[in-house]
């Protein structure tokens, strides 16, 4: 499997290429500085979920189109075969199961928050939508002022166009499905 951050600077360089952007324009778009934006299209730095998130919402592109994923007709997929993207000083593991697909308009992640893991999520396009089931534990979700504690088996269903903040504050493995649908 390639390296994450290696998919993820050439897809941000091609990006902003094909759109004629420089690195200060890519910077206003995006809220991440330029010499951030420089050290991740040269694969210097590893970037986190929020930095991701505000490069894919300031370009208007999927995260797993960032990410660099491929999507196939038909796929079997083991969690395990995944690269996963660390967050919350490696208390979040990210696993994009299913990539977005634009005839689909959705995709998937398998998520863990470990014990007294806490992310927070800056806002989505207006129009996308949020699906949570969680599978194992209970994880708490705020979305801008609002908390649900999500004990398994539970679902939710939000509009992220705030911010919103998962965590784990109990002693348990927190696992989760999260659908973003575009």
């Amino acid at each position: 499997m390639k390296n994450p951050t290696y998919n993820i600077g050439s897809v941000l360089k091609r990006v902003r290429f094909e759109r004629g952007l420089t690195l200060e324009e890519t910077s206003n778009l995006t809220g991440v500085s330029k010499a951030m934006l420089g050290q991740i299209e040269r694969g210097e730095s590893n970037p986190t979920i929020s930095v991701l998130w505000k490069i894919s919402t300031g370009l208007r592109i999927s995260f797993s189109e960032l990410l660099g994923s491929e999507s196939t007709d038909y796929e079997a997929v083991s969690i395990d075969d995944i690269e996963p993207v660390y967050e919350s000083d490696g208390k979040m593991v990210l696993y994009d199961v299913f990539p977005f697909n634009p005839m689909l308009g959705f995709e998937y992640f398998y998520i863990k928050l470990l014990p007294g893991a806490e992310h927070v999520s800056t806002p989505h396009q207006s129009s996308v939508e949020e699906y949570i089931v969680v599978t194992e534990g209970t994880l708490k979700l705020t979305v801008d002022e609002q908390t649900f504690e999500l004990t398994a088996p539970s679902a939710l269903r939000f509009k992220p166009n705030k911010n919103h903040t998962y965590s784990n504050p109990y002693d348990t493995e927190v696992i989760f499905q999260n659908i973003i649908k575009y």
